[in-house]
């Protein structure tokens, strides 16, 4: 897909997620959060911990070791990551020691700033970091009214890598690759003794995954078959719940089904009534995302 003109650079991200009615549970506005962290808490292996947002907000996944914990992407929100901190200081007795950002899109990174630790990232997603300037962020936050209540600053990561890295941190390796689709700089991270994977938005559950112009469906395609030979036992997404292997499948078909309506681009209309018959369309929520990527893709 070729990057429209007049189009920014960079991927904005898309209001559809930041909206009052998606924010649901989001740590901000919730009372409730001293006592369960402010959102869906899944400890899903002992001091491992994804915070979800039953609403469709990106997922945060901490955890912890013998040494500090490890956080894999920091929402939209610094707000939000400055409680999932609070959290883990207070009721975990941990400290945040490293953040690891699956790829550069403002609700996977812009949370950074409220951690108030050092990030690492692939080359690329540094790359991406560095053209961030202040008009791209006013942007971002102009299709995000939630925004103008948070303090954004984008923070250069400590440390980078340039395809893949092994990160070792008291009783746990974690591991870390840059394997592209979504984005060129699509990153998963998992750790191999505990069959944890976390892979951004390579995989959605439950939701229509955006499909942005730098995104390579062929790419993406072979990452999700790659990942259904390994052995996983849970696969945090990068939005809606936590899921086993066979969300793989479905992501599969949905994107071999994408890619196969690029020969009748000039049916839009058509396109859509079609897809109302596939359950692995109709039943994914935010269905304006579905039709922001078949225009991305289509038109």
């Amino acid at each position: 897909m070729q990057k429209k003109a007049g189009e920014s650079l960079l991927f904005l991200g898309n209001p559809y997620f930041y909206t009052e009615k998606w924010r649901g549970t989001d740590f901000r506005y919730n009372p409730e959060f001293a006592k369960n962290g402010g959102a869906d808490l899944k400890e899903i292996a002992p001091g491992i911990i994804v915070y979800d947002n039953p609403y469709g907000g990106s997922n945060v996944t901490s955890i912890t070791t013998d040494e500090g914990t490890v956080v894999v992407d920091s929402s939209l929100f610094p707000s939000k990551a400055e409680q999932i901190k609070t959290y883990l200081k207070r009721i975990m007795n941990s400290e945040i020691q490293l953040i690891i950002n699956t790829h550069y899109h403002p609700d996977h990174t812009f949370g950074n700033a409220g951690f108030q630790s050092q990030i690492l990232c692939s080359e690329s997603t540094e790359s991406y970091f560095f053209q961030m300037s202040k008009s791209y962020i006013r942007n971002v936050i102009n299709r995000n009214a939630l925004l103008k209540k948070e303090t954004i600053t984008i923070i250069p990561p400590a440390f980078t890598f340039p395809e893949s890295y092994i990160h070792i941190s008291g009783n746990r390796t974690i591991h870390i690759e840059r394997v592209g689709g979504h984005t060129p700089d699509s990153t998963i991270v998992w750790l191999p003794k505990e069959q944890i994977w976390i892979v951004g938005d390579l995989v959605v559950h439950g939701y229509h995954p955006e499909i942005v112009y730098d995104s390579d469906i062929n790419r993406w395609l072979d990452v999700l078959r790659r990942l259904k030979k390994e052995k996983i036992k849970h696969l945090v997404c990068g939005h809606g719940d936590v899921a086993d292997q066979s969300e793989i499948d479905q992501m599969v078909a949905y994107l071999e089904t994408i890619r196969s309506l690029q020969q009748y681009k000039t049916d839009f209309d058509g396109i859509l009534s079609h897809l109302e018959n596939d359950v692995n369309f109709r039943e994914r929520k935010m269905i304006e995302i579905l039709v922001e990527s078949l225009k991305t893709i289509l038109l």
